[in-house]
């Protein structure tokens, strides 16, 4: 199972009841908010897919359905925006 992690040139911040976050390689600000943010937390210390479709569940009391496509949609922006490692 392949772990996510977050790549160590990102800074962030907890603001209110979202995560602001400088991308330092790209010099780029971004929020992510909702859900991302207890991913986010998850992804700081490395995760599978499944503790992360968890960690969903668990917090918003949502159907590992449902969790599972928000996880993997979250991932593949994140991928996309070249934050994982």
């Amino acid at each position: 199972m392949a772990v996510h992690r977050l790549r160590e040139t990102l800074s962030w911040r907890a603001v209110g009841d979202e995560i602001v976050v400088l991308d330092l390689q790209g010099a780029e600000y971004f929020s992510v908010s909702g859900a991302g943010v207890v991913l986010w937390e998850s992804l700081r210390e490395g995760a599978t897919v499944a503790q992360l479709v968890s960690v969903v569940c668990d917090a918003f009391a949502v159907e590992p359905e449902r969790a599972t496509a928000d996880v993997e949609a979250f991932l593949a922006e994140l991928g996309g925006m070249g934050l994982l490692r």
